[in-house]
């Protein structure tokens, strides 16, 4: 019997502590919960189910930064005693009266001077002998809802665990030993660690004029995602050659600093000084690249759309094409241009000797003297090869009739067409009439009536050029 009453005693100071400390989301009681019942010990003055609580409470407050805080916060009239401790000098209040009516308010485990977080409420003549009186919602918002007055006697009814109160799982009470979180718990915040990192514009340029924000984001390692440190730290912000060139803000406020503006293009750096529990911590931001006046309007030609290599000579240089960058526009005029890997040039003009089946399209990046930076798409140069016909591929399960001999097709899916660019797909070829044929792509060759080869689906866009060689006539294909 012993046993079961402890129990349901360690079950109210849960629900207590849930009240005291949870988001304080009550659920209104409907016939339709199910509930368990504990006796109440009638001997008992109400200190068991005291000490009870004020252990449930103080484990919970066990991993906080500040505990003395958070007792504090879960005790406002700093009523917390220890289960070891005698009861106060108000114990005749707590005695058992004769009508064997135990007062709520002895029961209170946040003591009797803070009445509007007294979860079991107070005394009423309403109140059956035997039970612990609690406002139900009707008579005070925002109160754990009781049961009606034809509960039993001495019995505690605790809401299922399909109501919404819930006390806090263990897992928010303690943490593992395993845990990589070295604060939580630990009296002081390292000196050598940075405390978190910070960062303008999610990582990305900015431009001169245009306002952008810096973020701090508090170190995982000694934080562990911790939303209390996260509202009681402050923070400091220093920005370089900006405006504003400082900002302040606690908690989620001081995360995210306000608008800054920078006149001049460049690299600028930042600093945030956080301070938690007493101590403060300088961290240095990655800095920060300004753009200049920006450039737009650009355009990069070739001297010629198409090249063929079995007419036009390597050596008489016909294969060589010439793209030019030119329209662009800006403030600040004065621009450089950086040409991809391959190209020959570094000015506005750059080339490349084209000797085999491609389809070549080069960037540039165009920069002004101001740090205004645009990456310039030139139009592409197809090279073909008239002494092989060539066919293209762009839709799947389409027959295209191709000569014997060497060939040349080019692979223009659609991107996303096979699902991914992983593994293989089949290009196919048969003998309309029926017979042996032999074909020969991608380094792989094969022979029989109908003639499927594995090619890899990462090369049928983006016209990838491939040779085929086939022993007769046949019709070819490409498909899943």
């Amino acid at each position: 019997m012993n046993k079961i009453l402890t129990y349901g005693f360690a079950l109210v100071g849960l629900a207590a502590l849930f009240w005291a400390c949870g988001s304080g989301e009550v659920a209104v009681y409907t016939p339709e919960d199910e509930y368990m019942e504990f006796a109440l010990d009638g001997d008992d003055d109400g200190s068991a189910l005291r000490g009870l609580v004020n252990q449930a409470i103080s484990a919970y407050c066990e991993g906080d930064l500040n505990r003395d805080a958070c007792l504090a916060a879960t005790r406002p009239d700093d009523s917390y005693v220890s289960d070891t401790t005698s009861p106060d000098s108000s114990s005749s209040s707590r005695a058992r009266s004769s009508s064997s009516f135990l007062p709520a308010s002895s029961f209170n485990p946040f003591g009797n001077n803070y009445s509007s977080f007294n979860p079991f409420g107070s005394t009423s003549s309403s109140s059956r002998p035997g039970m612990i009186p609690v406002y139900s919602s009707s008579s005070r918002p925002g109160m754990i809802p009781v049961y009606s007055s034809s509960s039993r006697p001495g019995m505690i009814p605790v809401l299922s665990s399909s109501s919404k109160v819930f006390p806090r799982s263990s897992s928010s009470i303690r943490r593992s030993s395993s845990s990589k979180t070295v604060v939580i718990g630990s009296s002081s915040l390292p000196e050598n660690v940075p405390w978190g990192t910070c960062v303008a514009n999610s990582g990305q340029p900015g431009s001169r004029g245009v306002p952008l924000k810096w973020k701090f984001t508090m170190s995982n390692t000694l934080f562990g995602g911790n939303v209390r440190a996260m509202m009681n730290s402050s923070f400091e912000w220093e920005f370089d050659d900006a405006e504003p060139s400082s900002y302040s803000g606690t908690g989620s406020a001081g995360l995210t600093s306000t608008d800054v503006t920078y006149a001049e293009s460049g690299k600028f750096a930042a600093r945030a000084t956080m301070t938690y529990n007493g101590q403060s911590q300088k961290v240095k931001c990655d800095s920060v690249e300004v753009m200049g006046y920006p450039i737009t309007g650009c355009t990069c030609t070739p001297d010629k759309d198409e090249v063929d290599v079995a007419k036009e000579s390597v050596a008489s240089g016909a294969t060589v094409v010439k793209w030019t960058v030119s329209k662009c526009t800006s403030e600040d005029k004065t621009f450089s241009y950086e040409w991809e890997k391959g190209m020959t040039g570094d000015g506005a003009s750059a080339t490349k000797t084209l000797d085999e089946k491609i389809v070549y399209a080069p960037d540039v990046t165009v920069r002004n003297s101001d740090n205004g930076v645009l990456k310039v798409s030139c139009d592409p140069v197809k090279t073909i090869d008239s002494d092989h016909p060539e066919f293209e591929f762009k839709a799947q399960n389409t027959k295209i009739a191709m000569p014997a001999g060497e060939s040349t097709v080019y692979f223009n899916m659609q991107p996303g067409w096979h699902n991914n660019d992983g593994g293989n797909c089949t290009f196919s070829c048969q003998v309309p009439t029926g017979g042996l044929l032999t074909v020969t792509i991608n380094n792989q060759t094969k022979t029989d009536y109908y003639v499927p080869m594995g090619i890899p689906i990462s090369s049928t866009t983006g016209m990838t050029p491939m040779k085929v060689t086939l022993s007769v006539a046949a019709e070819c294909m490409l498909g899943w």
